[in-house]
């Protein structure tokens, strides 16, 4: 997960291997900062059309010019350029490397732990690309480590920040948002055969460390039901769970969703550690001296913004992704290495609780009519 670990990786894959995406268009989120950030500016260096999503208008608006000029210092410091300085001083940004021609950007606010502001996106989104395409969604938002609350709807919310919900956040907003984007994608691969479209989650290997559920043997009741969406697990398991979580909607959208026949590919990465904001709410998980003591330690040892979007955007645009060597609905830790995920990843009665309870939640606070036309 070091910066030697993200050097290392580059080696299989970095930037310069990023093919021409003239002609192509993309959607991020958590494109406003971090790993999003590096890789919606790798896509645009390359041609594509990106459209990044951000929580707040400032912080957007600073990502949409670092992409348009490459200038580390516009970009958003804390949560972006900071984390190109390790322990030997600062560490080159390569997210633009070989990168020939300039494509086009375009950012949205939206808040992902309010679900009808979700909804209300998406369908804008939709509509917007409806007639036209989209070649791939990343979907990258996230919150890291943090404490617990209920939301006013009666789910989880990490505080201080009152909105933000680990589940609702890295998992439902996604399904709520792909809800409206997939017959998108279903209509670009119709209408432009030769498209190469794709979905990818952004997991990790901390899925692995869910030990406050949703497994049985540690307290939890796979989400047989809404109520696991409202249990507290202890900071960590909160982020594990989620992580586990983008896993599980991966599976059901191969399994349900996306047909045999479809060239959409579905695939979920591990970024490793990486040195972005989601370091900064260690102190809010676990106090200020404990967390800043987290965050002193682990911080210089991790990998920058672009190493970590390395898997993300392998994912996203390699040619190598689509080998036939890969099934659809492949996790990789690295690129092109396979993570080989743990046997709660593969549950059925798991991967099919989490679908139909998470939806379930997502009616509940958007209505019926919130949640988008796609169907298995």
């Amino acid at each position: 997960m070091s910066h030697i670990a993200g050097v290392l990786a580059a080696r299989h894959f970095s930037q310069k291997d990023v093919p021409s995406l003239v002609g192509r268009k993309y959607l991020i989120t958590g494109g406003s900062n971090g790993i999003g950030l590096s890789a919606a500016r790798t896509l645009y260096s390359h041609g594509a059309e990106v459209t990044i999503i951000g929580s707040q208008k400032s912080t957007t608006d600073a990502a949409v010019e670092y992409i348009r000029t490459g200038d580390l210092s516009v970009a958003p410091q804390e949560n972006y350029a900071a984390g190109f300085k390790g322990l030997t001083g600062k560490w080159r940004d390569a997210s633009a490397d070989a990168g020939l021609e300039s494509g086009e950007v375009h950012g949205e606010v939206c808040d992902f732990g309010d679900l009808n502001a979700v909804a209300e996106l998406s369908k804008k989104l939709a509509k917007r690309f409806d007639g036209d395409r989209v070649d791939g969604v990343l979907l990258n938002a996230g919150i890291g480590i943090n404490a617990f609350k209920l939301t006013k709807d009666g789910y989880e919310w990490v505080v201080p920040a009152a909105k933000h919900s680990h589940l609702t956040i890295n998992c439902l907003a996604h399904l709520l948002m792909l809800s409206h984007l997939l017959p998108v994608l279903e209509k670009t691969e119709q209408a432009h055969p030769d498209a190469d479209i794709r979905i990818v989650l952004q997991a990790s290997e901390l899925h692995r460390t869910t030990f406050g559920g949703p497994s049985e043997a540690f307290g939890g009741d796979k989400f047989r039901s809404v109520d696991e969406f409202k249990k507290d697990i202890g900071q960590q398991n909160l982020y594990a769970r989620t992580k586990l979580g983008q896993l599980l909607i991966m599976k059901k959208l191969v399994q349900s969703y996306i047909k045999p026949t479809s060239k959409i590919l579905v695939h979920s990465t591990h970024p490793g550690g990486v040195a972005t904001g989601q370091t900064r709410q260690y102190n809010k998980a676990y106090g200020e001296t404990v967390g800043g003591l987290i965050e002193a330690a682990v911080r210089p040892i991790m990998r920058s913004p672009d190493q970590g979007a390395l898997s993300l955007v392998w994912a996203a645009v390699s040619p190598e992704a689509r080998d036939n060597k890969y099934k659809n609905g492949t996790y990789f830790d690295d690129p092109a290495h396979e993570g080989g995920e743990t046997s709660e990843a593969n549950d059925q009665e798991l991967i099919d609780n989490f679908w139909t309870n998470g939806l379930e939640v997502i009616k509940t606070v958007v209505g019926a009519d919130g949640v988008g036309p796609f169907h298995a």
